[in-house]
């Protein structure tokens, strides 16, 4: 299961989809970040979010389902590990995309601090691990949806949905953002919105927390389609849905 593990994370992190994302995640974080100390700071700690973690999880979808769609499943009923044991070496590859996501952060932190840009203060591992966090679960999510729905379109109604909940939830809370996705922790100025004006109150550890909490869950929905032992995946599953809830209201000030 390791080897195949080593494999899947290699082809994962070679998708296309997937590098594009990290293409996008890093020019975000390059773009224009000597206009201003909220937007290097944004730019930093928020953009994963988005913009590697929405096309991480279309690629793992793909990846997951591409025997599927290739009509060649049977091909994988011979192989010495049972489909329980592939769909976790599957949600072990996701430890690909978040470790490319972490040097990732790294290499953006290091081009600040080398070349002078302006920010608040730098920011903290808790600040800087969010990013990462919301493309491991972006990859274990777009899996569990490969693994329970065979149906086309279904991963893009899944994203619209996540992506409606951030905005909900950031309409209905003055700093409900940290319910959400997006580890945005700055307040903006009046337009064109360049200015810093403060740090949005909120725990951004427990925010890591809740984002680790779903990404789990995310985990063991993929192995309760596929795994005998179901009884022990519902377990994980609701243990994981309460450390979500504690930590996300821990999240808020």
């Amino acid at each position: 299961m390791r080897t195949l593990a080593l494999v899947e994370a290699r082809l994962l992190v070679r998708h296309p989809l997937m590098l594009a994302g990290l293409a996008l995640a890093l020019l975000a974080a390059f773009d224009d970040v000597h206009a201003g100390m909220r937007p290097a700071f944004s730019a930093i700690t928020a953009t994963q979010a988005m913009f590697f973690g929405v096309p991480a999880f279309f690629a793992a979808n793909l990846a997951t389902s591409r025997a599927r769609r290739a009509g060649t499943e049977e091909l994988l009923a011979p192989v010495p590990l049972s489909r329980a044991a592939r769909t976790a070496a599957s949600c072990l590859a996701a430890l690909g995309p978040f470790a490319v996501a972490c040097l990732a952060q790294a290499t953006a932190l290091a081009v600040y601090l080398a070349t002078g840009v302006r920010l608040p203060r730098l920011p903290t591992v808790w600040e800087l691990g969010a990013g990462p966090l919301c493309v491991l679960g972006a990859c274990l999510l777009g899996l569990a949806v490969a693994r329970w729905v065979a149906l086309p379109g279904v991963p893009l109604l899944v994203m619209i949905g996540l992506v409606s909940f951030s905005i909900v939830v950031n309409d209905l809370f003055d700093s409900g953002h940290l319910l959400g996705f997006n580890p945005e922790v700055v307040y903006w100025g009046p337009p064109p919105y360049r200015d810093f004006v403060g740090f949005v109150p909120g725990s951004l550890a427990w925010h890591d927390a809740y984002l680790l909490a779903l990404g789990l869950g995310a985990a063991a929905l993929a192995m309760l389609r596929d795994s005998s032992v179901r009884a022990l995946w519902l377990g994980v599953g609701a243990a994981t849905v309460v450390a979500a809830a504690v930590s996300g209201a821990l999240a808020m000030p």
